[in-house]
């Protein structure tokens, strides 16, 4: 296997103790709109429930941070399988994508499983993995905190470093990351909605005649069976009920999952996040059968939705198309009506995110294989 090492001064960087020290230390200034999941807030909801560690380093000049890193230790314990390297790797192989075929003999040898345990950077969450930056940000910087990062990576026994999704137009993070040897195969699409300023009638008449159609269907097949959709704040409430159908639907995706676990970390992101924290309720009969959760983020005059999780009472649900009224059609109205910018729908699905109206954009994971530590 093919191991590159470079000798890079990693002065200036530093590490933060958790999440809550985060803000104090600047890190809320290297934030955009779109870096929602690199939040203190929402890093403190990972550290809680996220079954690992997680490091956070700074790259400071002059006392000022001008680039961050969020690192997640990986093992075959962890389950969020989507953004490990292990099955991201595995995943892209039996997709019979070349490039992942590369990958296996210069990093993974005879077993993607060789590549944990591994820390995992640029934040765990599926999509958009990178290192924070600002305007004043140089290669130098990036490269001090890849160089740290890998060297923790060292001393702790990883076998590799893995940024599981990184954006394609993040055209400065790859170069830094092929300069320093890592390795890469296309591991999702990345898809998002930009919120028309007139709501569901404008979204509506962006599409086809045909699509138009079809949609009004799905919508009025969604009434006629007696399904109210609406959207309110997420609660500790909810949250015995939304881990159930947050259960069911990772058990359908082949994913392990618990509806106590589901609820405790339903109910642990409505203490954190507050009013930010939405759902998307569908309900018939007084019984919530359907939801989704959507999480708001304000920055630089702008406010952004990301969609994070969602379940199904299939038995209820019966071939309602119920997917496409709780995660789309309603959120998107109530979006507009606050004057929200984009809804972010993430990864998986999307041919369907597409039909919606939704752009894509390619994800790649980059992985490094990291020199075994000398025991002497």
């Amino acid at each position: 296997m093919r191991q590159v090492t470079h000798e890079v001064a990693v002065s200036g960087v530093r590490s933060a103790a958790d999440a809550a020290e985060l803000p104090v230390l600047g890190w809320p200034d290297l934030l955009g709109v779109e870096d929602f999941f690199q939040t203190p807030r929402w890093l403190a909801v990972q550290e809680r429930n996220g079954g690992t560690t997680l490091d956070f380093l700074l790259r400071e000049r002059d006392g000022i941070p001008v680039a961050g890193l969020v690192m997640a230790w990986a093992d075959e314990k962890v389950p969020w399988l989507l953004a490990r390297p292990d099955t991201l790797l595995a995943h892209a192989e039996s997709a019979g994508l070349a490039e992942a075929r590369r990958v296996r003999a210069d990093v993974a040898g005879d077993d993607p499983a060789s590549l944990l345990p591994a820390l995992v950077c640029g934040g765990r969450h599926l999509g958009r993995t990178r290192v924070l930056t600002t305007p004043a940000t140089t290669p130098v910087d990036v490269d001090a905190l890849l160089a740290r990062a890998e060297e923790l990576g060292t001393e702790r026994g990883a076998a590799a470093l893995c940024f599981p999704h990184v954006d394609i137009r993040d055209v400065d993070l790859m170069a830094a990351l092929t300069r320093r040897g890592y390795r890469w195969h296309a591991s999702a699409e990345y898809s998002w909605l930009p919120v028309p300023a007139g709501g569901f009638d404008e979204y509506l008449d962006g599409m086809s005649q045909h699509r138009r159609r079809r949609v009004r269907l799905e919508r009025r097949a969604v009434a006629d069976a007696g399904v109210e959709v609406h959207v309110e704040p997420m609660t500790a409430r909810l949250a015995p009920r939304l881990g159930e159908l947050d259960a069911a639907l990772l058990t359908k995706y082949g994913n392990p999952a618990s509806p106590e676990y589901s609820a405790g970390l339903l109910a642990w992101i409505a203490e954190v996040m507050g009013d930010d924290a939405l759902v998307s309720l569908a309900t018939m009969d007084g019984e919530i059968i359907g939801f989704g959760m959507v999480l708001r983020h304000r920055a630089r005059g702008d406010e952004q939705w990301f969609g994070h999780r969602a379940g199904f009472d299939y038995a209820a649900k019966g071939s309602l198309q119920l997917y496409y009224e709780v995660l789309y059609y309603r959120v998107i109205e109530a979006a507009a009506e606050v004057g929200a910018s984009v809804l972010h729908a993430g990864i998986g699905s999307t041919e369907a995110k597409q039909a919606r109206g939704c752009f894509s954009v390619e994800q790649r994971s980059y992985l490094l294989r990291l020199p075994v530590r000398d025991a002497s």
